[in-house]
């Protein structure tokens, strides 16, 4: 047990390395979700916002055909948004696939 300690003791910057290493792939995970939950959650406000506003009295055809053009434009950005987040999700999907490819593959001590 003493020449184990001894080991450790003289590979300090090893074991560091072994001990934040893997703190630090786990906290940047965690970061990477945080910030896609909030984007979908961002996505989602502006979605019930865009539903929830009342449609103005129209008087006109004037003001129909701008207020069809901006919830257009409206479902345009959010349908882009949409895409970027699948594209992420698929991102971390893929890179997830690798980290379990990646600790299949490591010899077990």
């Amino acid at each position: 047990m003493s020449h184990i300690l001894q080991t450790l003791r003289n590979n300090k910057p090893l074991v560091i390395g072994l001990v934040v290493a893997p703190l630090g792939l786990y906290s940047g995970m965690k970061i990477k979700e945080w910030r896609t939950t909030r984007k979908v959650q961002d996505v989602q406000r502006e979605v019930a916002a865009t539903a929830t506003q009342a449609p103005p009295a129209l008087s006109s055809a004037d003001k129909i055909e701008e207020e069809l053009q901006g919830l257009r434009g409206v479902r345009e950005t959010l349908i882009r948004k949409e895409s970027m987040l699948d594209q992420e999700l698929e991102s971390i999907h893929i890179k997830l696939k690798r980290l379990d490819e990646q600790e299949a593959t490591k010899p077990s001590k």
